[in-house]
């Protein structure tokens, strides 16, 4: 009885203690919580609208989707990285410890095609 107590008492509890948050700075510049997730996925929102997750199956590389509902604005893909992310141990060669997750850019705004002027079909009218 108490054994079936305790295994109700860790899988009643699992979920929370699997997950964490921390504070990254948001793409907007402020300060955004960073949902680390049960398994290799982290849950990004920031107070902007920008939500997406990034996973990071190792610590060289990582994929990631992002949406801001309010924009309209979606980005995604996926990049190569060099371990964790921390400070000048990477550059001495030390022995790096935390988190090798990178933020990848927003990606930048680029203005309208110019039109296109041609010889060879006719003008749509």
């Amino acid at each position: 009885m108490l054994a079936g107590a305790l295994l109700v008492m860790l899988l009643w509890h699992s979920p929370a203690a699997a997950q964490s948050v921390s504070g990254v700075r948001g793409f907007n510049g402020g300060v955004a919580p960073l949902f680390n997730l049960a398994g290799p996925g982290n849950l990004y929102v920031d107070n902007q609208g920008t939500q997406g997750f990034i996973y990071n199956f190792g610590n060289n590389f990582e994929s990631y989707n992002f949406r801001n509902p309010t924009t309209g604005q979606a980005w995604s893909g996926a990049m190569m990285t060099l371990g964790p992310q921390l400070s000048v141990g990477l550059i001495q060669g030390a022995n790096q410890v935390g988190s090798p997750v990178v933020f990848p850019p927003v990606p930048r705004d680029v203005g309208p095609l110019p039109l296109i002027q041609s010889g060879l079909l006719d003008e749509i009218p």
